[in-house]
């Protein structure tokens, strides 16, 4: 991994050199000689085609009140670690920002596939919703980081900041919305890829009854008589065993197969760990770290923090809640006093000092993770 990271850098960097050097002609603006964005009008076609239907007005605005509570969590869940990472519970690694755990804790290339599908995502959300309320759309484009591709952009005209408020909140909270429900796909789409036939290679023995016996690079073909063509088998097999049974696994060593007879741990282990073929292993990795990207990207983008999504979310809630009353005339007095309540709460000047806030703890902990 550290010669493909120091690959990946390099490449990226020899093209940034090349973009730096042709910026004006292509329409590259670069920021502190590191970040850029191209602007482009490729993928305008597809948000107008796509924006074009009614009920995606619908859909955001019923997803306000949705991003409101994943939002309350996430503000919740970052006070929370924040208590706990001054009180060393946490360690200071967990505040690091994201981009200074690639290559260590997040590979390079499942992890930038990661990031460019969650912001690629997120960004034709906005435009798409932004188009079906014809907001105008001024251009789209690519965000890079030394050559680096992060995903696409969505760069919204001025009169967004004079919408209104419900319009507003709608078009941010379909970013967030749109990570969240690709980050619910993989997590269902995974599982069915376990189950695809592939080789196991035996990659660690870590304790008894493996260790001595079995070695790296066996390549698993049978437990108890029961082939093993896939991680799911291997998995389905693994949680049956009991503790102390005695079990017969078969290898493949080198062009031999080899049987061995032994005893599980006391909590029922072989005590070896697998690996599945270098493509499959490729495509896995690629959809945990996607999904773990458009989480953090569509949780992080809830906070009620400008320039973030849930400012514009949250400030729209109240209206959001205050439109109930004319769907349910019963509780109209009701549904009127919780409104005015949430207007008290969630005016400007107070998400003004909810967001100086947050990004006080934020830096806050980004700086004590490195001291």
């Amino acid at each position: 991994m550290e010669i493909t990271s120091r690959i990946i850098l390099v490449i990226a960097l020899l093209i940034w050199i090349f973009l730096y050097a042709i910026r004006d002609s292509i329409n590259l603006k670069t920021y502190f000689g590191v970040f850029g964005i191209l602007r482009t009008k490729v993928g305008m076609r597809t948000i107008e085609k796509l924006g074009n239907y009614e009920f995606w007005k619908k859909l955001a605005i019923l997803s306000i009140p949705i991003c409101v509570i994943i939002g309350f969590f996430t503000f919740s869940s970052l006070i929370d670690s924040t208590i706990k990472l001054l009180s060393g519970e946490l360690p200071k690694e967990a505040s690091k920002p994201i981009i200074f755990l690639f290559g260590s804790v997040i590979p390079w290339i499942p992890g930038i596939v990661g990031l460019i599908v969650g912001v690629t995502v997120h960004e034709l959300a906005h435009g798409i919703v932004a188009y079906a309320f014809r907001q105008q759309i001024k251009s789209t484009g690519l965000l890079l980081l030394l050559g680096i591709p992060l995903g696409a952009f969505v760069e919204l005209g001025e009169e967004f900041k004079n919408a209104d408020k419900k319009i507003r909140g709608a078009i941010a909270s379909a970013g967030p919305m749109a990570n969240i429900i690709v980050f619910l796909a993989v997590v269902l789409i995974t599982p069915q890829l376990y189950a695809i036939p592939t080789e196991l290679t035996i990659t660690k023995t870590y304790a008894s009854p493996a260790m001595g016996v079995l070695k790296e690079g066996d390549v698993l073909y049978s437990i108890n008589g029961e082939k093993i063509n896939s991680l799911k088998d291997f998995y389905n097999m693994a949680k049956n065993l009991k503790p102390n049974e005695e079990i017969t696994i078969t290898v493949l060593r080198g062009n031999e197969l080899k049987t061995f007879n032994l005893i599980t741990s006391n909590e029922g282990k072989i005590g070896i760990v697998v690996e599945p073929s270098k493509n499959l292993a490729f495509v896995l990795n690629c959809c945990y770290w996607t999904y773990w990207m458009n989480l953090l990207l569509g949780f992080f983008n809830l906070l009620p923090a400008l320039p973030l999504d849930g400012y514009y979310v949250w400030a729209a809630f109240p209206r959001v809640i205050r439109d109930l009353k004319l769907k349910i005339k019963s509780l109209e007095t009701l549904v009127e006093h919780i409104s005015n309540v949430l207007e008290m709460i969630l005016n400007e000047k107070n998400l003004n000092t909810i967001s100086i806030l947050i990004w006080w703890i934020i830096f806050g902990s980004m700086i004590y993770s490195f001291i």
